[in-house]
């Protein structure tokens, strides 16, 4: 068995190979090294093929003698033939990867009931935008007084906090400034103090937004202190 097979490949390639290589050819029909050496020396024996040695290394062909020679045209007909297949065979290893990439991207997809909640939440999203939007058209107040309320507590108390920081910060400043050299807002910059100035904002102008929007509500609410 390990003859024969070892016989057609050599046969079959008419190229040479080392053991090593035909072991690794013959590897899926579950032969061994030993199995083929002891082939190629039978082989080599009984004339069927021949053994080149180049130092160590011992390659085993096929003997060339009664081999039919092909003439210029056949030999262009082959090449030919071998361009098509290996084209084929190119093609199909693009579309084996192709359809590889496909099969992963449908793994790495949402699977059935994963696309059912998707859905439902999705569904939920825009009926409550809806239902916003429903409110919008109509008029109606979407903010309750009591949210209405809350919110400008939290305002004023921020406010608050605001204010008493920047008397604190102020007083503090007034004291180790005094005798400083130089621009204060560069003495800011260097030592890295952020001013309303510098975010843009002011105190002031917060406060009278505050209380323009708040007099439209319900009831006006009490001025912040400055």
């Amino acid at each position: 068995m390990a003859e024969a097979a070892v016989f057609n490949l050599i046969k079959t390639q008419n190229k040479p190979f080392g053991v090593q290589g035909l072991v690794d050819n013959l590897q899926t029909a579950g032969i061994k090294k030993a199995a083929v050496q002891k082939a190629v020396d039978a082989l080599s024996d009984s004339g069927k093929i021949t053994c080149k040695e180049f130092g160590k290394t011992k390659l085993y062909l096929l003997k060339q003698d009664g081999l039919e020679v092909l003439s210029k045209e056949d030999m262009e007909a082959r090449k030919a033939e071998q361009k098509q297949l290996l084209e084929a065979l190119q093609a199909a290893h693009k579309a084996a990867r192709e359809a590889e990439a496909e099969l992963r991207s449908w793994n790495n997809s949402m699977s059935v009931e994963e696309m059912r909640a998707k859905v439902a939440a999705l569904t939920q999203q825009r009926d409550a935008q809806a239902t916003k939007l429903s409110g919008l058209r109509s008029g109606a107040k979407l903010v309750s007084a009591d949210e209405r309320r809350a919110a400008e507590a939290g305002f004023r108390a921020a406010m608050e906090v605001w204010r008493k920081r920047r008397g604190v910060f102020r007083g503090i400043w007034d004291t180790i400034s005094e005798g400083m050299e130089g621009k204060q807002s560069d003495l800011f910059e260097e030592i890295g103090v952020d001013t309303d100035e510098a975010a843009g904002v002011t105190y002031a102008e917060l406060e009278s937004r505050f209380l323009r929007a708040a007099a439209r509500g319900v009831k006006r609410p009490r001025s912040i202190k400055q």
